[in-house]
């Protein structure tokens, strides 16, 4: 199994990459990307983010500058990678923070959020979930077992954008590795049987009008694991709106923090 990552425990900074750096950060937007994806899918969402937001992307091993790193193709051992890097770089923390996951990196989001309740740090002042089923809705899928190019057209039926890998064998054979191993995360994921633990956290459970993979109701079923504060939100598009809405997006996760939140000394959000 790929599980087992070589440096990971290690170097703790390689999972965080800064695309927009704020020396007086008021707040931060962590994001996990989806299956296959890179922290540099976030690069442009950095431009339009208001002054003192810093945005952090996750980037996950086996991609860009981590290509060298093995996968990781399990939930558990993803979500305890995790956190031993966010506990070992307390700063990402210290000021409020919003945890957004799209797809997969919901998921691994919606995961992360529970495991970081259980240890004496910040949590997120919002969970943002975009284009994931809730608790219970997730379909086992065996994709991760199928061939390259029947993989391949899958991402580009959800993603369209990616339609460039067919003719760039080279790029592919450097993508597919990590997309083998990311699906093979979240479809071994949804034939768990859900633990319907509740986070502690306003959610918000995020949607494109026209995503085939994903119903209203689905998206709604986030609701039954909410212990405060949900909201369901669409917009026009499918699986990857957010390619065109970030802007809206972002907006959306930054006004998380009201002029009340951003006051408060860092101890009150401590649990």
């Amino acid at each position: 199994m790929s599980g087992h990552v070589r440096g990971q425990t290690h170097r703790p900074l390689a999972w965080f990459r800064v695309l927009r750096p704020a020396s007086q950060a008021i707040g931060r937007i962590i994001c996990l990307p989806h299956a296959g994806g890179s922290a540099s899918f976030f690069h442009p969402w950095a431009r339009v983010l208001p002054p003192g937001v810093e945005m952090v992307a996750i980037q996950y091993p086996g991609r860009e500058e981590r290509i060298e790193e093995g996968c990781i193709d399990n939930m558990r051992l993803m979500i305890e990678a995790l956190v031993q890097a966010l506990t070992a770089t307390p700063q990402l923390l210290s000021k409020p923070y919003v945890l957004f996951g799209h797809s997969m990196g919901a998921a691994v989001a919606y995961e992360l959020c529970l495991a970081l309740q259980q240890h004496p740090v910040r949590l997120p002042c919002r969970l943002a979930l975009s284009a994931i089923e809730g608790p219970g809705r997730a379909r086992p899928g065996a994709l991760h077992r199928a061939g390259d190019r029947v993989l391949l057209d899958e991402v580009i039926r959800l993603n369209p954008r990616l339609t460039y890998l067919l003719s760039m064998p080279e790029l592919t054979s450097l993508v597919l590795p990590a997309l083998r191993s990311d699906y093979r995360l979240i479809e071994t994921y949804g034939g768990e049987l859900p633990s319907l633990a509740r986070v502690t956290v306003p959610l918000v459970a995020l949607l494109g009008q026209e995503d085939s993979e994903l119903s209203e109701e689905d998206a709604r079923a986030w609701q039954c694991v909410c212990g405060c504060d949900f909201h369901l939100q669409t917009y026009p598009g499918g699986h990857f709106y957010l390619t065109d809405h970030y802007p809206a997006l972002t907006d959306l996760l930054t006004s998380a923090w009201g002029s009340r939140s951003l006051a408060l000394p860092a101890w009150t959000d401590l649990p």
